[in-house]
């Protein structure tokens, strides 16, 4: 309750803060504060703010957040000296138009409101900086936006957008720009503008048209490219259709007949898959569509293979017979594996084939029932006498109209440079990177575009180029039925499915060169084609001196004797942690898959139907048992004195393999009664809803035994913890380690305990900063120069009472799970940059709890066996870092604004000081080559940076084969200006050998930061 002493207070102090006073109303005293400065209204019940507020002329920051304002008054105009307008979860449905009198407000946040649209006189406010308008109801940005041309932060996630003006490109400072959960589906061209400038942009959740969802997954780079090019585009009219069924149902001959070629009887089997363009008139304008049909053999062989070229972005053929029936024909299999790959977005067409013998039988409407919005209709053919062509050709067409991709603004460079490359598929199915950026040269493609296309084509189909892959990106496959042929020839070699899918690397002569018949692919060929089939996860290397590789899909059906199974007991000092993973229906390959993901764990036990694991670092004691059980169950065990990293890994790696591969799969986590001999099954996400409202105890409906959720739930507890606090925790853990050392306290199973749970919240930091920023290293430290740091301890620096910063050392760190560790070649020096390093301070406090935690995980703890003098040196470095962290004056949000820290997310003021570094980055390192730090993805879906040392894990190169060169015909790497093939690092998960040469004034990349600092 308000009283004098309050009011005096505040006038004494010049801010007054009354949060979480319950406050329905404001005193009239306050409109007397004429000198107050900042007034703090956060967690009240107002519904209005009085016209009396217009008094406190020098206020200069208002926080009214998380009250129920559904209006501001006219009077808030008369704030002139107001910098900082706060106004977050409110019910404010419009701002005044008196909101354009404060022409010194720099911040204004209008979060969590009920704004439909925004006054012309917001974008007099020149000056504002942080506009937020998120989860409100905005349906259309102004054009005036291009005004606020000091805007540097603009947040509009969750409204209901369809699109952005032009003159967004005219905000020359903006850094950031958020439009998630939207419904936007096309970008200006303009929008290029901002995103040369490496800006922060996300646009998730939002039903763009295509192409654009895949060059937003590759990055501001293509994005950026994409939209540049659209300055001379014209709309584009091509298709793809894809036939499917199985095989001898007469696809092939059906593709003959839409294209009026003449029957011909007994034709020979289709291996692998053909492409055969097809022309169609448009139904509803006056024009020709280009439809490429592609042709799928029917083995169950190549199925695995085919399903990575199954696309939304696709019409579907099914073709069966109608003689054999549609059981025989595997009609619902085949729609079941469509929706599987492709999702519920996907649409097909029946045809059955040989109707001139007999009538097709098929519960069409109970089809369409079971694959809701899929079916466009049945359209019998015999594609002998030709009966059903023509219905099913005008078909194809008004549903190929409608297809994504149709009718998109193409630029005709663009489309000439791909016609260029594609021409040549029947006479090279391969050609080199050199080749296809002449081709691209040709048609007037900078490097950017040329590396966009490529990367598009290979994402819409029509090749296959992997431009991250150190042996792969001078390659480019014009031919993907090549490429196929080549899999399914493994695939059917009988010697290696004798020898339960080890194929012996000498026995790829025979397999593809010394051929009787089918394509011969020669030996130079040959260590290409084995990688490919590693990058579609369909084999791995085995170790290097044995020259043989897995094919997980060969493996025996029968179980191996394992070191444990599913119900063995375990010891007092082992924790389980069981996940069912209900599938339901079928996804091909899951645990091939996996196997193949997760060979670095491999003990050589795998079988069709499951894998053992155990994971590479000793240290954490883990192992697990991954196995397909009947009517679609997948387990997962894992067992340590501390499971939860690795079963984390795994869990993440099963959930991004079902979303990236099976959109259309519909599953279910379910956690085990731990009763003993009890069958009953908990679902995953009712536990996790009844410890979100704080219940602790959950009843078995099978054993009727109450069972604690957070026992359950053991290995789902780090993601609820808030990982700051989690982090201190580990700190106080790792002092208590090194304090029982010398008395051998259970020191052993402490330091397993503590190894796995540190590694498994410093992958979670690496998830959480990955939300900011993905193009660029995340982790670093901060030195002295040796005049400064070698002189002086940590300790001694820490009482130094003026450290100067007119020269900096800032040197990336390696993000490889378990050996963390800095990369010097990675070392930028920083001249005269202290505003810089104020502007990163936020996020350098939050990396130093993060890596005094990296340092004993990269020494002795992970088995890593670092000397003693490098394990000192990075603990100087780190504690290093602590100082000038604290030395560091950064404007941190002030604890009053922060009612809780978010669990899993940088505050507000960490996201900026991430930004803030990633510009820095940028500004230094032109090149963005970050020391030849290259950007990976593991196989649980994150992102990582690692060092050449380390990359190889992730990317072994080619396999030196026998008899083979992998020199191919014009295998040089040229470059676009000046010869050299140099992948961009950003967005392109490219590689990059070469530093930032020193540039003019400040600009320098050092191989190295002196040991002593």
């Amino acid at each position: 309750m308000f009283t004098s002493s309050h009011v005096e207070r505040a006038r004494r102090d010049g801010y007054a803060r009354f949060s979480g006073w319950g406050l329905q109303s404001l005193p009239r005293a306050i409109s007397e504060l004429a000198n107050l400065e900042r007034l703090y209204l956060i967690h009240n019940r107002l519904e209005s703010l009085p016209p009396g507020i217009g008094h406190l002329v020098n206020l200069t920051e208002l926080d009214v957040r998380n009250n129920v304002l559904t209006s501001l008054p006219k009077e808030i105009g008369e704030l002139r000296k107001l910098e900082e307008l706060y106004l977050d979860d409110n019910k404010i449905t419009a701002l005044p138009p008196e909101i354009g009198r404060l022409s010194e407000l720099r911040e204004l946040d209008l979060d969590g409101n009920q704004i439909e649209a925004l006054p012309p006189e917001l974008f007099r406010l020149r000056n504002l900086e942080q506009l937020d308008l998120r989860n409100n109801n905005l349906t259309h940005l102004p054009a005036e936006i291009g005004q606020l041309t000091n805007l540097r932060r603009l947040y509009l996630s969750n409204n209901k957008l369809r699109g952005l003006p032009s003159e967004i490109g005219l905000l020359a400072k903006l850094d950031k720009l958020e439009l998630d959960g939207n419904l936007i589906t096309e970008l200006p061209r303009e929008l290029a503008q901002l995103l040369g400038r490496s800006i922060s942009f996300s646009i998730a959740r939002n039903p763009l048209a295509d192409p654009l969802p895949d060059l937003v997954s590759r990055g501001l780079d293509a994005l950026d490219a994409y939209l540049r090019s659209l300055e001379d585009a014209v709309p584009h009219y091509e298709g793809k259709v894809l036939v499917v069924g199985e095989g001898a149902v007469g696809k092939t001959s059906l593709i003959a007949a839409l294209q009026d070629d003449e029957f011909i009887g007994n034709r020979s089997t289709t291996h692998g898959l053909e492409i055969h363009p097809l022309i169609l008139n448009h139904p509803d304008l006056d024009l020709d569509m280009i439809v490429r049909a592609w042709d799928f053999g029917g083995q169950e062989v190549y199925r695995i293979t085919h399903q990575f070229f199954f696309s939304r972005r696709a019409l579907f053929i099914l073709v069966w017979n109608a003689r054999k029936g549609q059981e025989q024909s595997e009609v619902e299999g085949w729609l079941s594996r469509i929706r599987l790959r492709v999702g519920h977005e996907a649409r097909a067409i029946l045809v059955p084939t040989h109707c001139d013998e007999r009538n097709p039988e098929i519960d069409l409407e109970q089809l369409k029932q079971e694959f809701p919005n899929m079916l466009s209709g049945q359209f019998p053919v015999d594609n002998r006498s030709g009966r059903g062509i023509s219905d099913l050709r005008a078909e194809i067409a008004k549903e190929a109209s409608v297809l994504p991709q149709m009718g998109r603004l193409l630029s005709p460079r663009w489309i000439a440079a791909r016609d260029d490359v594609l021409a040549r598929y029947k006479s090279e199915p391969q050609i080199s990177w050199a080749d296809f950026v002449e081709a691209c040269k040709a048609q007037q493609l900078d490097e950017e575009e040329t590396v966009t296309l490529a990367e598009l084509l290979h994402d819409l189909g029509h090749i296959i180029y992997y431009g991250d892959d150190e042996g792969l990106r001078d390659i480019v496959v014009l031919n993907p039925e090549w490429l196929t042929k080549a899999i399914g020839y493994v695939l059917e070699d009988g010697p290696t499915r004798a020898s339960s899918g080890v194929l012996d690397h000498a026995r790829l002569r025979t397999i593809w060169q010394d051929r009787e018949e089918g394509d011969v692919y020669p030996a130079r060929q040959h260590p290409y084609f084995l990688r490919l089939m590693e990058k579609f996860d369909i084999s791995y290397r085995l170790e290097d001196r044995e020259k043989k590789s897995l094919i997980a899909q060969l493996v025996p059906h029968s179980r191996p004797v394992l070191p444990w199974g599913l119900r063995t007991p375990f010891s007092a000092n082992t924790r389980v942690v069981t996940l069912i993973c209900k599938l339901y229906d079928t996804a091909p390959g899951i645990v091939a898959w996996l196997t193949v993901r997760h060979h670095n764990a491999s003990v050589g036990k795998h079988w069709r139907s499951g894998v053992f694991l155990r994971h590479p670092m000793p240290t954490y004691a883990s192992e697990a048992l991954i196995e397909l059980q009947q009517e679609g169950r997948l387990v997962m065990q894992v067992r340590a004195p501390s499971p939860d990293l690795f079963f984390n890994v795994l869990r993440d790696s099963l959930e991004h393999m079902l979303q990236q591969r099976w959109p259309g799969l519909q599953y279910q986590f379910f956690v085990p009664c731990q009763t003993p001999g009890c069958a009953g099954e908990f679902p995953l996400n009712g536990l996790l809803r009844r410890r979100e409202k704080g219940r602790i105890m959950c009843d078995c409906l099978e054993c009727d035994e109450d069972h604690e959720i957070s026992l359950l739930l053991t290995g789902f507890n780090s993601t609820q913890v808030e990982i700051r606090s989690h982090l201190e925790a580990l700190h106080e853990e790792l002092g208590a380690i090194h304090s029982s050392i010398g008395r051998m306290e259970g020191t052993v199973q402490r330091v397993e305990v503590f190894a796995a749970q540190s590694a498994d919240s410093l992958r979670r930091v690496l998830k959480v900063v990955s939300a900011e920023v993905v193009d660029c290293p995340r982790m670093f430290t901060l030195a002295l120069p040796p005049r400064q740091a070698g002189i002086l301890e940590p300790a001694a620096l820490l009482r130094e009472r003026r450290i100067m910063f007119q020269l900096v050392y800032l040197t990336l760190w390696c993000e490889h799970p378990g050996e963390w560790h800095p990369w010097e070649p990675a070392t930028y020096e920083l001249k005269q940059e202290r505003e810089w390093l104020v502007k990163i301070a936020p996020y350098a406090n939050f990396v130093l709890k993060t890596l005094r935690l990296a340092v004993p995980i990269a020494g002795a703890f992970s088995g890593v066996m670092l000397s003693k003098q490098s394990i000192e040196d990075l603990s100087k470095r780190i504690e290093l870092m602590k100082v000038l962290s604290e030395k560091l004056p950064a404007a941190v949000e002030r604890q009053e604004r922060l009612e809780e820290l978010p669990k899993n997310e940088l505050t507000k003021a960490e996201g900026q000081a991430l930004r803030g570094l990633r510009a820095l980055l940028f500004r230094y390192d032109e090149n963005r080559s970050f020391g030849d730090l290259r950007r990976v993805g593991a196989p649980s879906g994150e992102l990582l940076w690692v060092c050449p040392r380390h990359y190889h894990q992730y990317d072994p190169g080619l396999p030196d084969l026998p008899n083979s060169s992998t020199r191919l015909e014009s295998s040089e790497t040229v470059g676009i200006e000046d010869g050299s093939r140099k992948p961009r690092q950003i967005s392109r998960q490219g590689i990059s050998n070469d530093f930032t040469q020193d540039g003019p004034g400040d600009l320098a990349l050092r191989p190295a930061v002196p040991k002593e600092s």
